[in-house]
């Protein structure tokens, strides 16, 4: 399926540059709800339409990176549908003992509240923020406490490969780490704590790397993937040769997890939301070569592409499905099954 390019006008929008019927769900590869393993949403009043979108594209259980301060009345509002992952509160990022007591607070609470995966962001934006690596002692302390109560570990440690070099957003000028630089403190981390899953989000942040994720995926059997962060994800793919990605996926087909990083704002609408549903569909089912519908600014010459997989039915099922039931309903929750 190719898709000749066109030309983008100052009226299009930024989720549907191409004019695309996004309402007009396309005809599944395979049957069945889809389980989304990332995702972060708020207060229920706002989760409701991204909810809508979820629906119409077949989205069924969710997990998600929901405020602490949310969870109780999503859960009331939206019964059996989320699963929460715990997170700090990212307003208060900064350095200082207030953040880290805070967080330790929060772990606790998201433990007492049923959650068992946790969140460890530390991009090198968050690093600098923070004045923490994931090496640190107090990060190592609050793994720790994790770790005791009985979590699973979650990850980005890792940014798009275009953000990083001289005159960019990660310039080696002001002391940033280089790409590949940046995932020695994550080895570490999977080094520590090999008895527990280790989720790495945004295909563990190596998309543009794929030998290299190949390697750390060898060598850590706990090591799993997210196929979230949409504009991310689908220019990594469409920069590369096509075949070898796509026996990338094939070759890890029992490892990686579906994922939207869909973010539920007030600035948000209906189209917003499906747009990413509709082009992660094209991604994983179809031969859709052409121009991306999404705006993306670090898109090569500016035209955001797209090449889809047209991954093998099988191979769907799990990334869609089971391979969540198997590693986080299944290992990380403790269920047997999926209602």
């Amino acid at each position: 399926m190719t898709h000749s390019t066109s030309t983008t006008t100052s009226a299009a929008l930024p989720h549907n540059r191409l004019g695309i019927n996004y309402r007009s769900v396309p005809p599944r590869k395979i049957p069945g709800l889809i389980i989304d393993a990332h995702t972060h949403t708020r207060e229920p009043a706002l989760t409701r339409e991204f909810l809508r979108a979820a629906d119409a594209y077949g989205i069924g259980k969710i997990w998600t990176m929901a405020p602490l301060e949310d969870v109780d009345a999503l859960r009331e509002a939206f019964p059996g549908r989320f699963e929460f992952i715990a997170i700090p509160k990212w307003q208060n990022l900064g350095p200082g003992e207030d953040f880290i007591k805070e967080w330790r607070r929060r772990i606790d609470e998201f433990y007492a509240r049923g959650s068992r995966l946790i969140k460890f962001h530390n991009a090198p934006g968050t690093q600098k923020r923070m004045g923490m690596n994931l090496d640190h002692p107090e990060m190592q302390s609050i793994m720790r406490q994790a770790y005791d109560l009985g979590y699973h570990f979650m990850t980005h440690v890792g940014d798009p490969k275009a953000w990083f070099g001289e005159g960019k957003k990660y310039d080696p000028k002001d002391g940033q780490k280089s790409f590949i630089e940046q995932f020695a403190m994550l080895d570490r981390m999977l080094e520590k704590y090999p008895d527990r899953i280790h989720l790495g989000a945004h295909i563990g942040g190596s998309v543009e790397e794929l030998e290299l994720l190949q390697g750390r995926l060898d060598r850590f059997p706990h090591y799993i993937l997210d196929s979230s962060a949409t504009k991310w994800i689908i220019r990594g793919i469409a920069q590369q040769p096509l075949e070898p990605v796509r026996e990338f996926f094939i070759r890890n087909q029992d490892r990686i997890l579906f994922g939207s990083d869909l973010v539920v704002g007030e600035k948000y609408d209906f189209d917003h939301y499906v747009s990413r549903y509709w082009v992660h569909q094209q991604q994983w089912e179809t031969s859709y070569s052409g121009e991306s519908p999404i705006d993306d600014p670090d898109a090569e010459d500016g035209i955001p592409r797209l090449h889809g997989l047209n991954l093998p039915a099988e191979v769907l099922e799990k990334l869609y499905r089971t391979n969540a039931e198997k590693w986080l309903f299944g290992k990380v929750l403790g269920q047997s099954s999926v209602s």
